[in-house]
């Protein structure tokens, strides 16, 4: 359990599937690939709401 200014709190672990890429760079002598998070957001619809509004694009 943390604290923060008070605040107890428990952390969430939360796994980020990633996928290599053809990208290459070099840090004190070493090369590596970069790898890019493989995040699909959730489908939005197509109505938004803006100060109490609801409208569609």
């Amino acid at each position: 359990m943390f604290c923060y200014r008070g605040a107890k709190y428990q952390a969430k672990n939360h796994l980020v599937n990633t996928v290599a890429t053809e990208i290459t760079a070099r840090f004190l002598g070493q090369t590596y690939t970069l790898r890019q998070a493989n995040y699909q957001s959730p489908r939005q619809s197509d109505l938004y709401k803006y100060r109490g509004i609801v409208y569609q694009k």
